[in-house]
């Protein structure tokens, strides 16, 4: 099964485990913001990945792949005001942002 068509919480698991640069490449794709996050996050992702990843739209995942050492560019982020969710360390596997006390006190 390509792992593009696992639910949600299944490719959070393997973004947040994997070793396989296969899947890793893979998933660094996905739809899901939390899982490129997590894919971010991981310290076997590829030089390749994280520098991608260090471009994504999402200022919540190129955030976390600037701060994997894997990531060789660099992103002044000085100018912008980051939120408590951008930089949240959280497992993105347990993540509940509409829950999140921090997030209401913030809004």
């Amino acid at each position: 099964m390509d792992i593009s068509n696992k639910s949600k919480e299944e490719q959070l698991d393997i973004a947040k485990n994997s070793r396989c640069e296969k899947e890793l490449w893979s998933l660094h794709k996905s739809t899901y913001m939390n899982v490129r996050r997590a894919v971010a996050r991981n310290s076997n992702i590829t030089n390749k990945i994280a520098n991608i990843l260090a471009e994504d739209p999402v200022l919540n995942v190129s955030y976390m792949a600037l701060k994997n050492i894997k990531s060789t560019i660099s992103r002044d982020f000085s100018y912008l005001k980051l939120t408590p969710c951008v930089t949240c360390e959280k497992d993105e596997r347990y993540i509940e942002c509409e829950q999140c006390d921090i997030k209401r006190v913030f809004r």
